[in-house]
């Protein structure tokens, strides 16, 4: 299956934030890669995945009271 690449804008605010979306993205399966632009003022989270819809991520992040929306 081919990676399919999701961009986010999320609620990050600290750099801890960051460690704590690793512990969650690190451990999924279908992510491959991941990175966050925390130059950015929406925090952008980019996310290499397959078998992931853009609808798990919000999901998984919102565990850790991260919250995300897919950017079209």
């Amino acid at each position: 299956m081919e990676s399919e690449i999701l961009i986010f804008r999320t609620s990050i605010s600290k750099r801890q934030d960051i460690k704590r979306i690793g512990k969650v993205l690190n451990g999924c399966n279908g992510v491959e890669k991941w990175s966050v632009d925390f130059e950015d003022w929406e925090k952008i989270l980019r996310v290499e995945c397959n078998k992931l819809s853009a609808a798990d991520i919000p999901l998984m992040l919102r565990e850790i009271n991260i919250f995300a929306v897919e950017l079209e």
